[in-house]
């Protein structure tokens, strides 16, 4: 269990931001009321710093409201909540301390493990996302250059640095192929040591791919990144971050569904216990996390990375055919893979037999609003929330950003001929994992062939090629709702034949399969 969960709960009760950037709809009064100095000063001397001052804890804390600045500012036209902005950004890095290898970050209690201190890669790309969204306002626009340029500048040089170069000097970055995940570093500090690493490759989380949510926030600020800097070492980035959700993504009945965790990397295999060394599932009570990814994969839509018009639609029948429960007036939603169909109220349980495993749920399920821009029936459940005058600010802000468009699913900010990279998906509504670490099979390692299923029943493993033509069968038998995996070196059963080129793994069971792409060498 990650450390987010529990902070989202509190954050949002945080008192300096229940009286922060209050928006009225009246035209005789201010947009904002409350001032720009007193909207950093609240932020500032936020009181939940005083029980998480360092680390992960401070970064979450730290990045609840920081987009106000900006939104002001766009709001207004008032210059005084970029100048706000600034003092809350410095203030932010001046809490950042000096790792022994001399890059910065924001160093502090690992959530994982009481005895360490850490600097973490989410809390870096939270803070550095918010920063960011200065960054490109300002170096968008020639009369904010000519104020803040400089100090734009200089934050853009502080992320790639201590969070784009940091961390890949670091190690953390594994690339396969078209494919790319950050794993947990393995070096830790003493809270009163901050000169010396301990290695500790056996610490909780220690080595393991970070789950989706965090890999897409760092995904987060190389689009930025790459808008700025029109770098295509940022863009490549990005697209492997993105493109490696993509491929575990679930598909059938012409909607998508994915995993908060999913391996990654071989090092996310447990060998001995054979098994993965995270849960493989969509978080059973905890929505936010999908809905988070759905903004970012919103957001990488626009830059034109990995995302098609049909991936969105698929991604709008899984919040609105699977999740909803079709009430307009009261409106209840499940988790994404069905989960959460006992709790629905309204008599309309018949997804609970069409996808699945119901379970006792807390928050399964929720609007994904990351969507908002592209179909009205997301923007009409969302407008729900507006009856009776409720969430006033919340209803400006939308007005002025997302009725300004019709829906519909015109990038934003794509430069030229958006081209995605090809995937073939295959519909199996029993198997939730299914891939292959490293994809590049060769013959001095072998790779992990695993899968995960609902059901149990008879399982197939078998070698195809790009063609559809089967090459040959690696596995046949009995299987139960556990883990599945071999160890394949690329060679055929009888160990006669050393296959070579591009191919694919087809898993076969219950009512369909899916496949990897595979390279063997």
């Amino acid at each position: 269990m990650t450390i987010q969960p529990r902070l989202f709960i509190f954050l949002f009760s945080l008192p300096v931001l229940l009286c922060a950037a209050i928006l009225v709809p009246a035209q005789d009064s201010p947009p904002v009321r409350i001032t720009p100095k007193a909207l950093s000063a609240g932020m500032i001397n936020n009181p939940a710093f005083k029980e998480n001052a360092k680390g992960e804890n401070f970064c979450w804390h730290a990045r609840v409201g920081m987009d106000q600045y900006v939104e002001n500012f766009q709001l207004t036209g008032d210059t005084a909540w970029l100048d706000a902005g600034i003092a809350y950004y410095d203030f932010l890095i001046s809490r950042m301390d000096t790792d022994p290898d001399g890059y910065s970050g924001w160093i502090g209690p690992y959530a994982y493990d009481e005895r360490y201190w850490q600097d973490a890669l989410v809390g870096d790309a939270i803070l550095m996302t918010g920063i960011l969204d200065f960054c490109v306002l300002v170096l968008e626009n020639d009369s904010l250059k000519k104020i803040y340029g400089s100090k734009a500048s200089a934050y853009v040089e502080i992320a790639k640095r201590d969070f784009a170069e940091k961390w890949d000097k670091r190690g953390t970055w594994y690339e396969d192929g078209p494919y790319g995940a950050y794993t947990g570093f393995s070096k830790f500090l003493k809270p009163r040591n901050l000169k010396e690493w301990i290695y500790d490759s056996a610490a909780n989380r220690a080595g393991i791919s970070h789950p989706f949510n965090k890999q897409l926030d760092a995904g987060q600020v190389y689009l930025r990144l790459y808008r700025i800097t029109d770098s295509t070492v940022y863009r490549n980035r990005a697209e492997r971050i993105f493109f490696t959700l993509k491929s575990h993504f679930q598909y059938f009945d012409d909607h998508y569904c994915w995993n908060y965790f999913d391996p990654l990397t071989p090092g996310d295999i447990d060998a001995e216990k054979k098994d993965t060394r995270h849960g493989v599932w969509v978080h059973p009570w905890r929505s936010g996390y999908q809905a988070g990814d759905v903004e970012k994969i919103t957001e990488a839509y626009h830059y034109g990375i990995v995302f098609s018009e049909e991936d969105m639609q698929r991604i709008i029948n899984t919040n609105l055919k699977v999740m909803w429960n079709k009430d307009t007036e009261n409106p209840k939603f499940i988790n994404s893979n069905g989960l959460g169909a006992d709790n629905d109220t309204t008599g309309i349980a018949a997804f609970k037999q069409a996808y699945g495993h119901s379970t006792a749920s807390k928050n399964a399920g929720e609007l994904w609003t990351g969507l908002l821009d592209f179909d009205q029936t997301i923007r009409d459940l969302y407008e729900l929330r507006f009856r009776k005058g409720k969430h006033a600010a919340e209803r400006l802000r939308y007005e002025n950003t997302v009725l300004k468009n019709p829906p519909g699913f015109k990038r934003k900010y794509a430069k030229g001929k958006v081209t995605v990279p090809e995937m073939r998906f295959t519909e199996s509504k029993e198997l939730y994992l299914a891939t292959v670490l490293p994809h590049v099979i060769t013959k001095k390692e072998k790779s992990v062939i695993i899968c995960k299923s609902w059901t149990p029943g008879t399982l197939q493993v078998d070698l195809y090629s790009l063609t559809d033509k089967k090459i040959t069968n690696l596995y046949t038998g009995k299987t139960g709702e556990e883990t599945f995996m071999i160890r394949w070196d690329g060679k055929d059963p009888s160990g006669k034949v050393n296959y070579t080129g591009d191919y694919k793994i087809r898993w076969t069971t219950g009512s369909g399969y899916r496949e990897f792409p595979v390279t063997i060498l």
